[in-house]
């Protein structure tokens, strides 16, 4: 079996089995073949180990909107169905029926209906999966693809959640693919079964079908692999960090803080993802009963975490650095610099007219080689920012929070990150300059937050500068993606940290500029857009190989602690490279390589709005801080689904 294998000073470790969900990448050749080289139909299954269960996890209700799902093994399989499986922050809305929906096909018999990728329908579970495990599609098939290079299974399993029943104008899926199962062979190839469950306002029933392919080469490694490999405690707990990233930007996904191991309604989770589609909020936890803590393991932890809180954290003499230099520089230099002119009325004419051809469900569309998000389309179609209601109103709230750290005398430095859709307008619109600023209202509330006296470090004429010097197909922002590239966060870091080292109490911060060491790498990342596109399109953006870099202490991945003078605080964007994908080269890494600063990162997945209330709630380590820098997408700025609360 080929493995990926990372060097950390002498420590190796084999990272195969979560190749995908940590962004490393070991592609190998095309091994799939076509189902023209089946075996003959009575050919052995090979079996798989007995100790694997074919159911591979149990829901315990806390009311309607809270779930515990209990996974006996940890095995990525395991973890993975448990999430995809009839995950109602998932399901939220989609049992109602589309209003374009007209039924024309109801009454249809499933076999005369095409689905021509499916050798065989059947309304019953075949005798060939009987007892074996079933699996998740979406992520199996994405570690399949990094390890064999082949989306042949992906391709098929879209095309089967792509059937429209001769309504294509209906966005909404009319069926899923609820189960995969691999049947190894004797020859070692695998085939594959599928239970496909009809969407509940089409009063169909599941349904059955084996798929016409047969894989082979590495395949039946990768699959047992992805069955039987358990995980430890911390593997689990990035996997779903990373589940929650990638789910962030339409689910609004986030994982609450909870300690490991610890009581959540009536289990001991290990995590507790906590979404909110649809304007209700609800809870799915993730609980194995080898990552559970005892009560009398819970009170030692406690107490052991209560003493290294009171003896970790060294609290230090502060000053802020009042100059309004920077902050008026600044102010100045956005004077007239993005006017509301006929050019940009007749951008957003365009780009209002380009999502109002889009179906009421999709988030996600492809335009000039890149996808958009809608969300941030709505944000450049936004009005003034500042006459939005006091839930959404963001000023308020930001002047409340560097009044209390003013109080603290901790510095506040907002940096809003600008949306992929505004640095490359050109692409998103057809026929618009590349240079022009096409986003007056967001440009303008960046001129209001520095009037009304807070710093703002402004990163889009540094954004625009560096998408000038792209490289296709490799650019400043992710092309299937909401978030930056590795390129475009240089470019912000760079001006970062030249803001850190301005300030007045830099020079006696203790900083150690070159204390770590920075490798360049690579890290393979599906672009978070893809799954809100038609099914039928999905194939046609693959994941994408990223240059990136990572950031060393010593022979280990650096991480800031407690008594970092800096606390990086927001959303995706701080997350990004540094706790996903191939981690330790996000923002606060970079931040730290730049300056010598120690820096902390705190995350919140679902939103920037919502992270400041997480700091609140860090008295001890605020006592280290000097810095508090709020880094967020600036789309959060205009009808953000997580309110701006009050301190």
């Amino acid at each position: 079996m080929r493995v990926a294998v990372l060097y950390i000073g002498n420590v190796k470790k084999i990272i195969y089995p979560l190749v995908f969900l940590l962004g490393l990448c070991a592609c190998a050749s095309d091994n799939s073949r076509p189902a023209t080289d089946t075996p003959s139909a009575t050919a052995t299954p090979a079996a798989l180990p007995q100790s694997t269960p074919s159911t591979l996890f149990e829901t315990k209700l806390s009311g309607a909107d809270k779930q515990v799902r209990t996974v006996a093994k940890p095995t990525l399989a395991a973890l993975d169905f448990a999430a995809y499986s009839a995950n109602p922050i998932r399901l939220a809305g989609k049992d109602e029926k589309p209003e374009n929906y007209t039924g024309k096909n109801a009454s249809a018999k499933l076999a005369d209906y095409p689905f021509p990728m499916l050798e065989s329908l059947t309304d019953n579970e075949p005798a060939a999966v009987a007892g074996r495990p079933p699996l998740a599609w979406e992520p199996f098939t994405k570690i399949l693809y990094t390890q064999t290079g082949n989306d042949s299974l992906a391709t098929l399993l879209n095309a089967v959640e792509a059937v429209k029943w001769d309504e294509p104008e209906v966005f909404r899926a009319f069926q899923t693919v609820s189960k995969l199962w691999g049947v190894p062979l004797a020859d070692g190839s695998v085939e594959w079964w599928v239970e496909v469950t009809p969407a509940t306002w089409t009063a169909r029933k599941p349904f059955y079908g084996k798929l016409k392919l047969v894989s082979a080469g590495e395949t039946a490694e990768v699959l047992n692999y992805y069955l039987t490999a358990e995980m430890g405690a911390e593997d689990a707990m990035n996997w779903a960090r990373t589940l929650s990233s990638y789910w962030y930007p339409t689910l609004n996904t986030d994982l609450e803080p909870h300690t490991p191991g610890a009581p959540w309604e009536g289990g001991r989770p290990f995590a507790v993802m906590r979404g909110n589609p649809m304007g209700t909020p609800m809870w799915v936890a993730f609980d194995v009963p080898d990552f559970r803590l005892t009560d009398e393991a819970l009170r030692a932890k406690r107490v052991a975490d209560s003493l290294a809180e009171a003896g970790e954290v060294v609290p230090v003499d502060r000053a802020l650095d009042t100059s309004s230099a920077f902050r008026l520089e600044t102010l100045a230099s956005l004077e007239g610099s993005c006017p509301a002119d006929a050019e940009t009325a007749k951008f957003r004419d365009a780009l209002s007219a380009q999502l109002k051809k889009l179906p009421k469900e999709q988030n996600a569309w492809e335009s000039g080689g890149m996808l958009w998000f809608k969300r941030n389309a709505n944000y450049l179609l936004a009005d003034k920012i500042t006459s939005q209601d006091s839930l959404h109103n963001p000023l308020p709230r930001l002047l409340e929070l560097k009044k209390y750290l003013d109080s603290e005398n901790i510095q506040l430095l907002i940096v809003p990150i600008p949306v992929k859709e505004e640095i490359y307008a050109d692409k998103l619109v057809p026929g618009t300059p590349a240079d022009r600023c096409v986003n007056a209202n967001g440009r303008e509330f960046v001129r209001e937050m520095l009037a009304a006296g807070l710093d703002v470090l402004d990163l889009y004429p540094a954004l625009m500068a560096a998408r000038a010097g792209d490289e296709p197909p490799h650019y400043s922002y992710q092309r299937y993606d909401t978030h930056w590239a590795l390129p475009g966060m240089l470019a912000a870091l760079e001006q970062l940290a030249s803001r850190v080292t301005q300030y007045s109490w830099y020079a006696s911060s203790g900083a150690q500029p070159g204390s770590l060491q920075m490798q360049e790498t690579t890290t393979l990342r599906e672009g978070d857009l893809v799954a809100h596109l038609p099914d039928a399109d999905k194939p046609k953006f693959p994941a994408d190989t990223l240059a990136a870099m990572k950031v060393f202490k010593g022979s280990e991945p650096y991480k800031g602690g407690k008594n970092a003078p800096i606390l990086l605080m927001g959303d995706s964007f701080t997350g990004v490279f540094e706790s996903v994908d191939q981690k330790s080269g996000g923002p606060g890494s970079l931040l730290a390589y730049a300056t010598g600063l120690d820096v902390q990162v705190v995350t919140s997945w679902g939103g920037g709005p919502g992270v400041y209330h997480r700091m609140m709630k860090m008295k001890k380590d605020m006592q280290s801080k000097r810095l508090v820098i709020y880094m967020m997408t600036a789309r959060d700025f205009w009808q953000s689904p997580m309110e701006w609360d009050a301190l």
